[in-house]
């Protein structure tokens, strides 16, 4: 499935549909060139899953972590490892906590190590228009069926 974004506000409003589909224990990968929208993405999912506080790139910690209720919200970065320096990471804490979602900046890095989630892929279109693809590995063909922009 594919949908154009025209600005940074509908960026942010697809993010909180998407928000809709997401439970527990969902991995989300989101692929796409520096400034392609993916931290703008994740504001929104975060937004639409209750989180109320400010929404920061990941990008210099490598992990930042929002509470909503009994959700935790993984926001990981992976853009500054590589393949040696991600194999050193313990990353189950992050992915497979029964009471997480986690949402994966530069998430291709890792999806030969996963056997199910779901990707965000962004391609810049014009300046601010960006058109977003979605698709699923390892899940039910209809579950992204539930997603309208």
């Amino acid at each position: 499935m594919k949908i154009n974004s025209k600005s940074s506000f509908e960026t942010k409003s697809l993010g909180r549909n998407f928000s809709k589909i997401l439970k527990k224990q969902d991995i989300v990968l989101l692929e796409g060139e520096l400034g392609g929208g993916k931290t703008t993405f994740v504001k929104g999912v975060a937004r639409g899953l209750g989180y109320k506080g400010k929404v920061l790139s990941p990008s210099y910690t490598l992990v930042r972590r929002y509470k909503v209720s009994k959700l935790t919200i993984n926001h990981i970065d992976l853009y500054r490892l590589d393949k040696k320096s991600l194999g050193s990471i313990d990353m189950q804490e992050y992915l497979y906590n029964k009471n997480t979602i986690s949402i994966v900046e530069w998430g291709q890095k890792l999806e030969s190590y996963l056997d199910k989630y779901l990707i965000v892929k962004f391609s810049f279109l014009e300046m601010e228009k960006r058109e977003l693809s979605f698709s699923q590995k390892g899940y039910n063909k209809n579950r992204l069926k539930g997603f309208v922009k």
